[in-house]
């Protein structure tokens, strides 16, 4: 593609893009480019304003959680295995000193495991039944991230929060500008070299996976530019497998999700462990978790 009218590529402003997407799991008129030059991967044109109010109101939590009509309290206690690995990833980097600080926090069901590791937490939502929540089970939760003071965090979690924004500079810029020096952002988003989309050809998989509720899809390579584009360029960024063989296999002669552990009494746990393992070495893998330091001014 190569045209006057072209979209421009956000992280280098290149106009020549292939089509990897005219298909999503929401019926939307919307096309999903990889940019030729750096490959990132993003939807054109962005929601409108009132798209994404139709979008995260009508349609969002059917396709995504299906917990709409569940309680905050349902969520949190659905959430705990989420909860500790995301413990489990970050604890190496976790301080007792630490103020944390969670963006889109819902039912606060992270906050709360590792609250006792540190010495505060606090979050960000907009939704008020959740914020209500967090707040009855000892939870602060603060308006926006702009209303923080500057250098006022220590370890700053943003999990599955950067590929809906359109605007991911702004948002790193923020997030630096709250952090204290020597502090770190923690962000976890979808890995859109996940070898379901890259390397098996499963076209209901590629339809269930693009959605325009995200703005933008990262690679370690296009995840890596837009931090030194933000000027933070002291990163760590390491694969993560979240789904296990089981879940593929089911993708693969099904066409849709829910294979998790469904074959768990033919595949061992040294079997799912050791594709989990050459699908992370390989950075085939579903999952991106970055630890970004914020230095010194």
């Amino acid at each position: 593609m190569s045209t006057a009218d072209a979209p421009r590529c956000y992280l280098c402003g290149n106009t020549d893009h292939e089509v990897v997407a005219r298909e999503f799991r929401y019926p939307i008129e919307k096309t999903g480019y990889r940019c030729a030059t750096c490959s990132l991967v993003f939807i054109h044109p962005p929601m409108s304003p009132e798209e994404e109010r139709k979008f995260y109101e009508e349609e969002y939590g059917i396709i995504y959680s299906q917990e709409k009509n569940t309680t905050p309290a349902d969520l949190f206690e659905a959430r705990q295995d989420d909860a500790r690995m995301y413990q489990d990833w970050v604890s190496p980097w976790l301080q007792s000193s630490d103020d944390c600080v969670e963006i889109g926090c819902a039912s606060g069901y992270f906050l709360a495991v590792i609250k006792g590791q540190v010495q505060s937490v606090a979050g960000l939502e907009t939704h008020l039944e959740l914020r209500q929540y967090c707040e009855q089970i000892g939870i602060p939760i603060h308006d926006r991230l702009e209303a923080l003071p500057d250098a006022s965090v220590d370890r700053l979690f943003a999990f599955f929060v950067l590929e809906p924004l359109g605007e991911p500079l702004e948002f790193l810029a923020e997030a630096k500008r709250v952090c204290r020096p020597g502090g770190s952002i923690m962000i976890v988003v979808p890995n859109v070299d996940d070898v379901l989309l890259s390397t098996y050809d499963i076209p209901k998989f590629n339809n269930f996976y693009f959605t325009p509720a995200h703005q933008f899809y990262y690679s370690r390579e296009t995840l890596g530019r837009l931090f030194e584009k933000a000027g933070l360029p002291k990163h760590e960024i390491l694969p993560k497998q979240r789904y296990d063989l089981s879940n593929h296999m089911h993708w693969m002669m099904a066409g849709r999700p829910g294979g998790m552990g469904k074959y768990a009494h033919i595949f061992s746990d040294r079997l799912n462990q050791a594709y989990a393992d050459d699908l992370v070495e390989r950075f085939l893998c579903d999952t991106l978790f970055a630890v970004v330091t914020v230095e010194d001014a």
